[in-house]
């Protein structure tokens, strides 16, 4: 709901995707930069993987796959 009412202002949802990057960045990296996740090529994909499949989620359920996100 909160996003049809964001979405109807463009400079709304440019603020919140540049709220947004910085934290997917940040938890990008710490998966990246991890030294334990490195040690396993598995574990260091899985974990990627996950990330990734959760951050697709919330911009589906949340932001209705706006391609903006």
């Amino acid at each position: 709901m909160m996003y049809n009412v964001y979405s109807r202002v463009e400079k709304t949802l440019k603020f919140i995707i540049n709220k947004m990057n910085p934290y997917i960045m940040q938890e990008g990296s710490k998966i990246v930069n991890n030294e334990e996740n490195r040690k396993d090529p598995l574990t260091f994909t899985q974990l990627l993987l996950d990330f990734k499949a959760s951050m697709d989620k919330l911009i589906e359920s949340a932001f209705q796959n706006d391609i903006k996100f």
